[in-house]
């Protein structure tokens, strides 16, 4: 399992949430995005993103794990990938 924890540069928006899931969507590994004690895993994350409530400043955790194409290095390269365009969506 990969972990990134960082302090989120803006919100999360509806918007946001639907294409962080479908940039998730190429990747094998089991990705979670969590803050406030609330975890949603990516592909429902359209339906369940104000349940998180993040706005700029929130402490935002992001897990990838189980990727298998190839093991290990996935979970690294969604971890990465994930949290790029997390920060470039609610930074902008």
């Amino acid at each position: 399992m990969y972990v990134e924890e960082f302090r989120a540069p803006g919100a999360l928006t509806a918007e946001f949430a639907e294409e962080l899931a479908v940039s998730a969507a190429g990747y094998s590994s089991r990705i979670t995005l969590s803050a406030h004690e609330h975890a949603v895993n990516l592909p429902v994350l359209p339906w369940c993103w104000a349940e998180l409530g993040i706005r700029a400043g929130t402490r935002v955790t992001i897990t990838a794990e189980g990727g298998h194409r190839p093991p290990d290095l996935e979970d690294r390269q969604a971890l990465d990938a994930l949290v790029g365009r997390f920060r470039a969506l609610t930074g902008a």
